[in-house]
Order: C-alpha cells, then structure tokens, then sequence
C-alpha cells in the first residue's frame, strides 16, 4: 500500500537536528533561570577583604540568609553590594578591643584571614548586642574595611543579605 506522502515514516534530517537545537535552547533558558534564582555573579570591587578577595575578582554566591561566623557573605548598604566575614551572629555579645582583637560572648576569635589586627574605622561603642536575626560583619582587611562598626552600616539584618560567597576566581 502506498503512503499518501502527508505521513512519512522516512526520517528528515533537518527537522530533527532543528528539534534537537530548540530543545537543548529550551533546556539552556531553564538552566541558566534555575542558576539565577539560586545562585548570583558578582563582580568584587575593593580592598577591604584583601587578602581573601582581590579588586576585580568574579564571585558566585549563593542566595541564602542562613549564614554563619567565619562566612563570607555579600549583603546590601546603601544600594550598593558589599562583600564582608561574618564575625558574630545574632543574639551575641561582640567586642572589638583596641589592638583589634575580636571578642564574641568574651571569647577572642581565632581569624588566620586577617594579617593585620586593629579597631579600624570603628565609631561604635562596646560591647555590642547583635539582634537577632541579623549579623556584625568585618571585612578581613581590617585597617581600611568599612563594615559594622561604623554606625552607618551597622549589624546586617536577614532582609540585607544576598548570600554567601562559594567561590572567586
């Protein structure tokens, strides 16, 4: 029996590979959406992480506000991405004492990140209370860092938080 041409059980090239390309575009769209509503690239700008991050490095960040001491996180000031270590969470005591060291509920910290300890750019006084659900950041370059000890920036609350730095390049 012959066919009638309109229902061809013949393969065709063209349409196939054309189909492979619009499904493997569609598959690339959701990844990069899933990617992007989970995870987010920043460009870092500064030296008040040296020498953790450099001026210009590329970081992937993970969307999440569940963070802990000793992560870096990238949070929001003033419209603007900043990028510090969380040194104290929620519900602690902090102190930073005047040759910088830094104490949380009266127990200094060991930070090997830091090369050079000192209170900084600090008009804060001490100890410090960090609320609840929110955090007290320091950039490890603790000379020139503006982070929580300016009273301008202040403790981070949850609703700041972008996430935490997983990677840089």
């Amino acid at each position: 029996m012959a066919h009638s041409g309109k229902f061809s059980n013949r393969r065709h090239p063209g349409r196939t590979a054309g189909l492979v390309v619009v499904v493997l575009l569609v598959i690339a769209i959701a990844a990069v959406n899933l990617f992007g509503h989970f995870f987010q690239l920043v460009r870092y700008y500064g030296d008040g992480m040296e020498p953790t991050l450099q001026s210009g490095s590329t970081l992937i960040i993970r969307k999440t506000t569940d963070v802990a001491e000793g992560d870096v996180i990238a949070f929001y000031y003033n419209n603007k991405l900043l990028v510090r270590r969380v040194v104290c969470t929620g519900g602690k005591q902090l102190t930073v004492e005047r040759d910088g060291t830094v104490l949380v509920d009266g127990e200094a910290l060991d930070e090997p990140y830091v090369t050079e300890r000192t209170i900084g750019q600090c008009n804060l006084s001490f100890p410090c209370y960090v609320p609840p659900s929110s955090v007290f950041v320091m950039g490890d370059n603790r000379a020139i860092a503006m982070d929580s000890r300016l009273k301008e920036i202040g403790t981070i609350s949850a609703d700041r938080i972008l996430g935490k730095v997983l990677f840089t390049d």
